[in-house]
C-alpha cells in the first residue's frame, strides 16, 4: 500500500509541477522580449533564412510553422544572429527594426510597431496552464480521497 502511495506521489508531483514550470519558463521569455522592446537599443536587422516546416499524419490536421532567423549588429559592433517571429510576408533579405537590450543582445527581438503577440500568447498559455492546474489538483483530490479509503480500511 506505501509503494502505491509513493508511486502516486509522484506521479502526483509531476502534474502539478510541469503546468507550473511551464508557466514559468513563458513569463520569463515573454518578460525578456517585452523589455526588449519597451527599454532595448533599437537598430536595423537583416531577415537571413525562412525555414518552413510542415507536419502532418497521425490524424491531425496539416500545420505549418514558419521559423525566421535574423541577423544585426550591436551598437559595439558584435555581429548576433536570433531566431524571433515575423510576419508570414517576410523573405530572406528583408530589413526591419530589431530591439535588444546591451546585456542580453542573443534576447533580441523584431520590433514591429504595436506588437503585443507574446502577451496574447502568454494569456492564452496561462488560461491553458492553469486548467491543466486544477484538473491536476482535482486528480490529486481524487487520488487522495481514494488512498485515504484504502488505508482506513485496511
Amino acid at each position: 500500500m506505501i509503494l502505491i502511495a509513493v508511486v502516486f506521489a509522484v506521479f502526483l508531483s509531476a502534474i502539478v509541477i510541469t503546468p507550473v514550470v511551464a508557466g514559468v519558463v513563458a513569463v520569463r521569455k515573454v518578460r525578456r522580449r517585452t523589455r526588449a522592446q519597451r527599454y532595448g537599443l533599437r537598430t536595423e536587422g537583416r531577415c537571413i533564412r525562412v525555414e518552413t516546416v510542415r507536419r502532418s499524419g497521425g490524424g491531425y490536421a496539416t500545420s505549418t510553422r514558419r521559423y525566421f532567423l535574423f541577423e544585426y549588429v550591436t551598437h559595439d559592433g558584435r555581429q548576433v544572429r536570433f531566431e524571433d517571429a515575423a510576419p508570414n510576408t517576410t523573405v530572406p533579405g528583408d530589413l526591419l527594426a530589431v530591439s535588444y537590450l546591451p546585456d542580453d543582445p542573443e534576447g533580441a527581438t523584431v520590433a514591429l510597431p504595436g506588437d503585443r503577440t507574446a502577451q496574447r500568447e502568454l494569456g492564452c498559455l496561462l488560461a491553458f496552464l492553469g486548467v491543466a492546474l486544477m484538473i491536476a489538483l482535482i486528480i490529486a483530490a481524487v487520488g487522495i480521497g481514494v488512498i485515504s479509503l484504502f488505508a482506513s480500511g485496511a
